[in-house]
């Protein structure tokens, strides 16, 4: 059994089809007078020896397969027969995107190749090493010698049931936070000096993007800052001797963009840029040796972004004056507006950095529980970024990762304590969609708030004059009365008046 190298798919079909063309090494496929699967003819159910948890290096270690199922015959099953099995994997109970892998049986009991599963995990799931709760099913065969029968069809599986297992260790550890340190001197180092990273979305192993936004005055910065990176591990215990330190190679240390270097050569990279500055780092430990497998970079970060596209709020491939989205941290940003099929985004009203998509990073949309269109991508290349059906969208990005989200708004609407926080009074819509209306009765001391969609995934609070997405505080109805409120998202900030009748 192979250790710690991962058996490829490609491989594994190569192998399925060296056996059905090669007489001296397989077994010739038949499809004989058999009925399709059926529980009188057989059954699979979870082995009693398969463990709770099963540890993949553990078995790779001993070089065996792990038990994971028990075969049982009914009366019909052909005399002479022995029993083989294929299985497929999946992440899901429907198998919705399965793998199919080989098995070996043992008797009556059918097992995995550690190897071959976590190839399938590597390949196809995921890198991280966590564990990992996954579906496999079997397709039964009846053995004789060469003649193997495969009871029903190709797509004859039975015996569905879930197996929890703990992948092979990574071939370098990811840590979920990093800490960007800094240093006037290149030899001074603090713990006082550390600006946490963030992470993207899904696991750092598959997704190892990691960004962070300072702001030094020109004082703070003075001839300029020095920087490394450092995993939360060592930041800890801050003992930078012994733990992992992260730097740039000697051709990038006054870059603004290069590959980062753990070796001992490493050095310190150099931050010339005052106000707010985005970095963005990408830490592919997994593969060492690989080219550009670990970078950083670092861009002036903006105040706002355009949108400009397919009738982008009633214009069509131009900018407005006004920007579409803002940002309180210089790296979520936020923004209203109508599309029609297709936008870009740009840190200027015109033509000069704009941003969209690639093909793989073109949103994918699906309603959630709550029934709402929402749509994931990511905006890192240049096409433009598709929406699944023209309107008004809420549109969400992490300019450090690229993440996008975009959320499709059906309805506004005010809910609070004059309803018992229930269902929201919905607004009434201007021919732009942009503006919103509804009169409402309050009582003195009622607390409230804007949402979409009758949802929670989209909410306004703060101040009447500046509303904030993020967590923004609950409005506060200071005198009983009946109030006409308006909700107006057509320029930034976005704002709302409440006059009473």
């Amino acid at each position: 059994m192979k250790k710690y190298i991962f058996l490829p798919l490609a491989a594994l079909a190569l192998g399925f089809a060296a056996c059905e063309d090669d007489d001296t090494l397989g077994i010739p496929v038949v499809n004989p007078e058999i009925p399709a699967v059926d529980p009188s003819i057989v059954s699979v159910a979870p082995s009693a020896d398969m463990p709770a948890v099963i540890s993949l290096e553990t078995y790779n270690n001993d070089d065996m397969n792990f038990p994971v199922a028990t075969v049982t015959a009914g009366e019909e099953w052909p005399e002479g027969y022995t029993f083989g099995a294929v299985a497929q994997i999946s992440t899901d109970e429907n198998f919705s995107n399965p793998t199919e892998i080989p098995t070996v049986v043992n008797g009556s009991t059918i097992t995995l190749d550690p190897d071959a599963v976590q190839g399938v995990i590597y390949e196809k799931i995921t890198r991280d090493p966590s564990e990992l709760t996954l579906w496999v099913r079997y397709g039964v065969q009846a053995v004789n010698g060469k003649e193997v029968i495969r009871l029903g069809d190709a797509n004859s599986f039975i015996g569905a049931q879930q197996i929890k297992v703990v992948p092979f260790p990574p071939a370098a550890v990811i840590e979920p936070v990093y800490y960007l340190i800094y240093s006037d001197d290149a030899e001074t180092w603090t713990k006082a000096h550390a600006l946490k990273v963030n992470h993207g979305a899904g696991s750092q192993y598959d997704n190892p993007s990691f960004s962070v936004t300072c702001n030094f005055t020109a004082a703070e910065l003075g001839d300029g800052l020095y920087w490394k990176l450092i995993p939360e591990s060592t930041y800890e215990e801050f003992d930078l001797e012994n733990g992992l330190v992260i730097g740039v190679n000697e051709a990038d240390a006054e870059s603004r963009s290069g590959d980062l270097d753990e070796s001992a050569d490493q050095l310190a990279g150099y931050l010339d840029l005052s106000g707010p500055v985005m970095f963005q780092f990408y830490l592919n430990r997994l593969e060492p040796d690989e080219e550009h497998s670990m970078t950083f970079s670092f861009v002036q970060a903006y105040p706002n972004f355009w949108l400009a596209g397919d009738n982008v709020n009633g214009l069509v491939w131009s900018f407005a004056s006004q920007p579409t989205m803002w940002t309180n941290d210089y790296s979520t940003y936020v923004g209203f507006a109508n599309i029609g099929s297709q936008f870009k985004f740009s840190p200027t009203n015109g033509w000069n950095g704009d941003f969209g998509t690639t093909d793989n990073g073109q949103p994918v949309f699906s309603t959630n529980d709550g029934g709402e269109l929402v749509g994931t991508g990511t905006a890192n290349g240049a096409s433009d970024i598709k929406v699944a059906e023209s309107g008004l969208y809420y549109i969400s990005l992490d300019f450090g990762t690229k993440d996008l989200t975009l959320t499709k708004i059906e309805s506004f609407g005010i809910t609070g304590g004059f309803n018992g926080w229930g269902d929201s009074v919905e607004m009434t819509p201007s021919a732009d969609n942009l503006v919103f209306t509804v009169t409402q009765a309050m009582t003195e001391g009622d607390e409230w708030k804007f949402r979409a969609n009758n949802q929670w995934s989209v909410s306004l609070g703060g101040e009447f004059d500046n509303l904030n997405p993020f967590n923004g505080a609950n409005f506060k109805c200071t005198e009983t009365g009946t109030y006409d409120i308006t909700l107006d998202l057509s320029t930034l900030p976005w704002t709302a008046k409440v006059v009473k009748k």
